[in-house]
């Protein structure tokens, strides 16, 4: 194995020109001797040439595995999803690795003008998208039956997506006054979509709300409230929402409540919610047996949140990636392969 001096010589040199082929092979050495979930390391700092990058990957995503899929609820007929999904914003360069290792789930689809190459070959029913409709965010008018309508067929006209899996509602609703049980523009816009063949089943991006927004009366402790009444209405099939590590105990219990239901849960703001708890947390680290990655400590730990029955909460989860080394880290939390490396008992499938 390169000695630490070693590999910042490699580094500097690819910064400068791309490394030669026998220097590459040295720090693909590396790579593979640190084993499962822990290669990237070897490559972060480093400028590869385009074939070096897609080499990289295939290491990785050797090391990562296949991913198991789990029903997405119960209201989306036979969907089965990875318990990580990719954004549409994600670095382009993980797609195919992603896809590789069996990722199936994009969201924010309706985003792309253009279908990037590597899902444009798929089978379009091989893989699931969403369309998060901006009918409630800020600049948006909630009760403008065309503003919402026009933006799921303007961007199907676009990328040529043909249809999205799942219409979701991005912010959902302020209050409980403006969802309304669901009787609102939101919805029946969906229902004229999905009467067209546009869209299939019906969700949120539930976010919650604070006194900073203004005319906004709801408060990040009435979450539970909005989210259950949701649950009550019958009309939600999927929720995104924010959750991490230590979250208020009402607030989990209330998505347990909505994953009983059928309703599928997937989880956001992971990370940005949780990292300075859990970075401080050392114990709970390396019960995790996170191996000091953060972002795999967290996803591990959400994803493994159980209602009382036992069952997971959570059936993918939301993780925004920019580089190799995040992918690693991040997808490392939910790959069985890597959870039997460090020892951690998963009950992912």
């Amino acid at each position: 194995m390169q000695s630490d001096g070693s590999m910042d010589r490699l580094k500097s040199i690819s910064r400068e020109k791309p490394l030669s082929r026998r220097d590459f092979m040295q720090v693909l050495t590396v790579a593979s001797a640190a084993g499962p979930g822990l290669a990237a390391a070897a490559f972060t700092g480093m400028s590869l040439t385009q074939s070096q990058r897609a080499e990289a990957a295939e290491l990785i995503v050797d090391g990562l595995g296949t991913l198991p899929k789990v029903p997405y609820g119960k209201r989306h007929g036979k969907m089965m999803v990875t318990p990580i999904c990719m954004s549409s914003d994600w670095n382009g360069e993980l797609l195919a690795p992603a896809l590789q290792m069996g990722v199936n789930f994009i969201h924010k689809g309706g985003y792309w003008n253009r279908v990037p190459d590597a899902v444009k070959a798929l089978p379009r029913e091989s893989y699931y998208t969403d369309m998060t409709v901006d009918t409630t965010s800020p600049g948006h008018d909630p009760n403008n039956f065309d503003e919402a309508y026009n933006q799921v067929v303007s961007s199907l006209d676009r990328n040529g997506l043909k249809y999205y899996d799942v219409y979701r509602a991005h912010y959902g609703w302020h209050n409980l006054e403006s969802f309304n049980k669901g009787d609102n523009v939101t919805f029946k816009v969906f229902q004229k979509l999905k009467k067209e063949g546009k869209a299939r089943y019906f969700g949120v991006s539930q976010h919650p709300y604070s006194n900073s927004d203004a005319g906004n009366p709801e408060k990040i402790e009435r979450y539970a409230d909005l989210i259950n009444a949701e649950i009550e209405s019958g009309v939600v099939d999927s929720m995104q929402v924010w959750y991490s590590y230590g979250y208020p105990k009402e607030v989990q219990e209330v998505f347990a409540k909505a994953s009983k239901a059928g309703i599928a849960m997937v989880a956001m703001k992971i990370y940005a919610h949780g990292n300075g708890k859990m970075r401080a947390d050392v114990a709970k680290m390396d019960e995790l047996k996170a191996n000091g990655k953060v972002g795999r400590a967290l996803i591990r730990e959400v994803m493994h949140e159980k209602r009382p029955d036992g069952k997971p909460i959570f059936c993918t989860c939301v993780s925004n990636l920019g580089n190799m080394d995040l992918f690693e880290e991040n997808i490392g939390g939910v790959s069985p392969k890597v959870a039997r490396i460090d020892g951690f008992e998963t009950h992912l499938a």
